[in-house]
């Protein structure tokens, strides 16, 4: 696990090195190229990327810490969020890359890379993949649950992109990043907290 999160951040460098070096921008294009704006993919995608906004996870925090009855466990996902969320600010202020010039289908302020929204979810969802694989659920229900986690994380990411806050690259990054990090984070969670 350890390698895993070392190589996956060794990943988000290198593919950082090629996005301030402009080696990404054609990719970028190449994606934007292929998306079509309407009103229908316009509102589901408005609804999808909530799931990844800081309002989500700051409510999700508070709800946890209230009525969880598991109150470790709750703490441990709000630690994993707010380390997340530094990370996220840490990076967005060293690249300090600007967010695409097309227009944009909502509002954000603040740098492009990596993807907040992107980062957040695929920490958090990442982190419930993790305490799903270790439940007591029988095995297809834990691939069927997977499954549908790793859908929400792909269609939050594909969600900034089409609504024109983000670049394809930014996304990418983030997966990278938060995969790294939350690989980690399980690591060190799993030994202190045995769950299993």
């Amino acid at each position: 696990m350890i390698f895993a999160s070392i190589l996956l951040f060794l990943l988000f460098v290198l593919w950082s090195f090629n996005m301030v070096k402009g080696n990404l921008e054609h990719l970028d294009n190449k994606v934007y190229s292929y998306l079509h704006i309407n009103k229908v993919y316009t509102k589901i995608f408005k609804i999808i990327t909530i799931l990844g906004s800081t309002k989500f996870f700051v409510l999700l925090s508070f709800l946890l810490l209230i009525f969880m009855k598991n109150k470790i466990l709750a703490s441990v996902i709000v630690v994993l969020l707010i380390i997340s969320s530094g990370l996220i600010e840490g990076f967005k202020r060293m690249f300090k890359r600007e967010r695409p010039n097309i227009k944009r289908l909502v509002k954000e302020k603040g740098y492009s890379f990596p993807s907040g929204h992107t980062t957040s979810s695929t920490s958090f969802f990442g982190f419930l993949i993790f305490l799903v694989s270790i439940s007591y659920l029988i095995i297809s229900v834990k691939i069927i649950l997977i499954m549908l986690i790793l859908v929400i994380i792909l269609l939050i990411g594909l969600s900034r992109i089409y609504l024109g806050v983000h670049y394809f690259s930014d996304v990418i990054g983030a997966y990278l990043l938060a995969s790294s990090y939350v690989l980690l984070y399980v690591y060190f969670v799993h030994a202190l907290l045995k769950f299993v």
